[in-house]
């Protein structure tokens, strides 16, 4: 406890205050007076100029928040002021952007706090619309007419005992036009995932008042914030109207009276990079450092050069250095981040690559789409059951939430429709989601670099169908992708046998480990399946890497982008009724992967090494374009259509049974569609295909059992 005695020395800790703004904060009084109360209503004190000051000081705040609170205000009121301005009124915020204060959870709330002011760290879940709250009331006697104010509390309202001007006990009548209101908004305070042990955080509600409703740096408001992680500055209350009436209990729940908002940084700031930066330097030297890299994500997966987990295991490799963001002041905004996308048959392991990787970033958000429905996408405006009443609140997505990060979702496929369209302006230019619904206004900023996985729409691939058409994805959500690998599930002797003997030697590892753990510390430890680059190392490498690598565009480096730009664009050798396999949406692409590889290898400049290697992962992508059949590129394979080989195959097989309907009465026996479609050189297999296609999009129908015409 402060050795001041609070109740008896009122004056000199007002002194003391305008000691205080004389010395330390001269400046922001000063920026006070020029904006007050149009612009800026508050004056927010950091807890750490106060501790320098007087370390009793803070601890009275901390103790006596009110009484303390009331006393900076009187001092600031005192102020040496121009004649024209009056700060009584104003708000004197302690706030703490310095880690002055302990932080805490809100599962840390203890009977002890109430009353004490206090730092909680979580994230804000919850946004409501501002209304309005009494703050002092007006109540008029209904016998005489004289007008007692009464200041009010937030549990109910307070009216007077009796009347100050005839001294009787009412009745009353509320006086709105006479009666102080002020702006409220509730905030949900969460547990932040990574501090979760059950999948629904606890929660706590904060009420905001005052210009705190719109606080928020820069040009932003507190709406925008919604998804980001903030530490709240405040008095712990409880319900008091719990313990009082007709209904009355012993317990109650705990709220949190704001006083200020600091707003957390969680790009990696809490990463201990200086533990790890000599060997993550030493590692981004190597020439092989994205090979590295690659086979550090999920090492309990085995993949040879022929396996398809080998070029998408480099690609995430990339993905997670990314390249970085271009606003230039009039030019069209460029993102930075990488989307990315795999597609893959069951038991593959994109699931397992992904949760490894989700763990190894400092930001991350990773969601399955089937969990979506709680969080969501982007951005949603609810009505629900918040802190004892039904309330509008501005629900932030996933995006929203991995902002300045990294946002993976596994089995993307189940996300559809109209939440698919939603994320469109969420993955490109601004990378901002837009909401203005019930009160509640707000730009959420998403930019983050995504990590799509889904799952094939029949289960397994389809040889004879095109991706797109195999993943439930909106075609334009996958045309925002920057980078799509299919990981096929393709039977291989040799192959299944090297897949297998990794899988048992890693169990058989982590099996021994385990044991020797349980056994105590003299056991012999064995070892167990371990990465060329520890998980934490590799967080490090990511959080310097994306805080301080920027590297520029060599011009070998744009020439060689160029060049292969134009291959790609000339790849089906100039036929003008060709599909174009590339756009400049390609070329973008190729430029952030290639960034993203000079930044995993630390350089300040992308050269043509880097460029290499890009080109070599986008010949993988961009392979997911050629039509098998023909041999040559076919923008159909990606953009959800079917390849010009299939239409040409669908257009034969339609016109084989037009033909044959004309020459039997009961339509086109199947066998006889088969039998002339393998003269045209399409095979059985295929053709039953095409047919089972026409049935689907009502092209074809069966007049009789085996018989075929056309619709």
């Amino acid at each position: 406890m402060s050795s001041i005695a609070i109740d008896d020395q009122n004056a000199e800790l007002v002194d003391t205050f305008q000691e205080f703004y004389r010395n330390y904060y001269r400046d922001e009084v000063g920026q006070l007076l020029n904006k007050y109360p149009k612009d800026q209503q508050s004056l927010f004190i950091e807890a750490h100029d106060l501790y320098r000051k007087e370390p009793a000081l803070l601890e009275d705040w901390k103790a006596k928040p009110s009484q303390l609170r009331s006393y900076a205000e009187e001092a600031l009121e005192l102020y040496d002021a121009p004649v024209d301005i009056d700060l009584e009124g104003v708000n004197v915020r302690l706030t703490d952007n310095h880690d002055t204060l302990r932080r805490r959870q809100v599962t840390e709330i203890q009977p002890d706090d109430v009353g004490n002011l206090a730092a909680f760290t979580g994230q804000i879940a919850r946004v409501t619309q501002k209304s309005p709250r009494l703050e002092e009331a007006a109540h008029i006697c209904q016998r005489c007419g004289t007008v007692t104010r009464i200041p009010q509390t937030r549990n109910e309202v307070q009216e007077p005992h009796e009347c100050q001007g005839c001294e009787r006990q009412g009745p009353f009548k509320l006086d709105h036009a006479e009666s102080e209101f002020r702006n409220q908004r509730k905030i949900k305070l969460e547990e932040p995932i990574e501090a979760r042990s059950q999948a629904r955080g606890q929660s706590v509600p904060v009420y905001v008042e005052g210009d705190l409703c719109d606080y928020g740096p820069g040009d932003t408001t507190l709406p925008d914030h919604a998804g980001e992680k903030a530490t709240i500055v405040g008095v712990v209350r409880v319900d008091e109207s719990q313990f009082s009436g007709r209904n009355a209990a012993p317990e109650s729940e705990y709220w949190i009276d704001a006083q200020a908002i600091a707003f957390e940084s969680d790009d990696g700031a809490d990463v201990d990079i200086e533990a790890h930066r000599e060997e993550f330097e030493a590692l981004a030297d190597e020439d092989d450092a994205l090979d590295l890299v690659a086979e550090s994500l999920a090492p309990s997966l085995h993949a040879d050069e022929e396996d398809d987990l080998y070029t998408a295991r480099r690609a995430c490799a990339a993905w997670l250095f990314n390249a970085y963001r271009l606003d230039p002041p009039g030019a069209e905004s460029k993102r930075g981040d990488l989307h990315m996308c795999l597609i893959g048959d069951p038991g593959t392991g994109k699931s397992t690559l992904m949760s490894y990787i989700a763990d190894i970033l400092p930001k991350s958000e990773f969601r399955t789409g089937t969990g979506l429905s709680e969080v969501g996408l982007t951005a949603a405006t609810v009505q629900e059951e918040f802190a004892g009443t039904t309330e509008w609140t501005l629900q932030p997505g996933i995006l929203p939430r991995a902002d300045g990060g990294h946002c993976l979702i596994d089995e993307v496929d189940g996300v559809i429709d109209e939440s698919t369209k939603a994320i469109h302006d969420a993955l490109e230019g601004d990378q901002m989601v837009k909401t203005d619904k019930a009160g509640i206004s707000a730009d959420l900023p998403t930019r983050c670099a995504l990590l799509a996985g889904g799952n094939p729409t029949y289960t397994r691939f389809d040889k004879y169908e095109p991706i797109p058409e195999q993943v439930d994805l909106d075609p334009a959500l996958f045309d925002r992708m920057d980078l799509v690998f299919a990981l096929e599930d393709t039977v291989d002797t040799e192959r299944d046998a090297a897949k297998a003997g990794h899988a048992l030697d890693a169990w058989d590892d982590l099996s021994r480990a385990e044991i020797a753990s349980q056994a105590g510390p003299t056991a012999e430890e064995d070892e167990t399946v371990d990465a060329a680059v520890q998980p934490d190392v590799l967080t490090a490498w990511v959080a310097h890497a994306r805080q301080e690598v920027y590297p520029t565009l060599t011009q070998e480096a744009k020439t060689a982008l160029q060049e292969f730009y134009v291959e790609v664009r000339n790849l089906n050798d100039g036929d003008e009724d060709s599909a174009i396999p590339a756009t400049p949406r390609t070329l973008e692409a190729g430029i952030r992967l290639s960034i993203a590889i000079a930044r995993l290898h630390l350089s300040d400049s992308v050269t043509m090494d880097h460029v290499d290697r890009a080109i070599e992962l986008t010949r993988e992508v961009v392979g997911l374009r050629y039509d098998p059949e023909t041999g040559e590129f076919d923008d159909a394979a990606t953009s959800g259509g079917t390849t010009k080989a299939q239409q040409d195959r669908i257009k034969t097989v339609q016109s084989i049974i037009e033909s044959a309907a004309e020459e039997y009465d009961d339509g086109a026996p199947i066998d006889v569609v088969i039998e002339r479609a393998e003269d045209d050189g399409i095979s059985e297999e295929k053709t039953e295909h095409e047919i089972q296609k026409l049935r689907e999009r009502g092209d074809v129908y069966e007049p009789r059992t085996d018989h075929l015409r056309t619709s």
